[in-house]
């Protein structure tokens, strides 16, 4: 499936949510300062904790479109697709949500980044409609605690090298610079863009150490914290 598919999957899935949120079948949607917000499930997570593979294992058991960090960032690349889902928004929705950002940050290299407005923009646009699950680029910051599970999975140094090595290949050595390199980056981007830390604890709902848990397990335990906060049956999805 190509991106422009995607986002057309997710808008037709869209539709049929509301669809049964009109004839009583699902819950309404979540209102936050006159927005509207589907549930959402978003994730974060320490390099090599095998987070990714939560998120998607997740999704599968819910019935949702994953949204990594790679999508994300190509979907504001790509003028088409960036189109098509931000348009799906109502342009007063898209009125506040540029006010809103405009307060996030006022510096004129902020304000002068169209990538950066755009990728907030497709965060903004995919909590808007729900259903999904969207693996990093600070969502958690961007869309309303009241609409989401926010997440972050993690686990020890060493577990974590030890994964990465065994997924991606190469040595142990290797794999441990890789892990903080990436750790390191990460941080850089959430601590630049949204002056926060990406590892404090009270921007999370749930912290799930995978050093200690099966990712199946830890799957199951995101799906279950989700439908509880949110109040969400099994058969939520459509």
């Amino acid at each position: 499936m190509n991106l422009e598919q995607l986002v057309t999957k997710q808008l037709m899935l869209c539709e049929l949510k509301k669809r049964l949120e009109a004839e009583g079948k699902r819950p309404p949607p979540i209102w936050v300062e006159d927005v509207s917000y589907g549930p959402c499930l978003l994730l974060s997570r320490e390099c090599g904790s095998g987070g990714d593979v939560v998120a998607r294992l997740a999704g599968e058991r819910l019935g949702w479109q994953v949204f990594d960090r790679e999508i994300v960032e190509e979907i504001a690349q790509r003028a088409h697709a960036r189109k098509q889902l931000i348009e799906s928004v109502d342009e007063r929705i898209r009125e506040r949500w540029r006010e809103r950002l405009r307060l996030m940050r006022t510096e004129e290299r902020f304000l002068e980044d169209t990538y950066e407005r755009h990728l907030r923009e497709v965060v903004l646009a995919l909590g808007h409609h729900g259903d999904v699950v969207i693996i990093g680029r600070g969502a958690h910051y961007l869309l309303p605690a009241e609409s989401s599970l926010r997440v972050r999975v993690i686990a020890p140094l060493k577990w974590r090298a030890q994964h990465w090595a065994a997924t991606a290949g190469g040595s142990y050595e290797q794999a441990l610079e890789q892990v903080r390199q990436c750790d390191a980056s990460r941080s850089l981007f959430i601590r630049r863009t949204f002056e926060r830390e990406a590892g404090h604890l009270l921007d999370y709902d749930l912290t799930i150490n995978t050093g200690c848990m099966k990712l199946e397990a830890a799957a199951q335990a995101v799906v279950e914290a989700l439908r509880a906060k949110l109040g969400l049956r099994g058969e939520h999805a459509p």
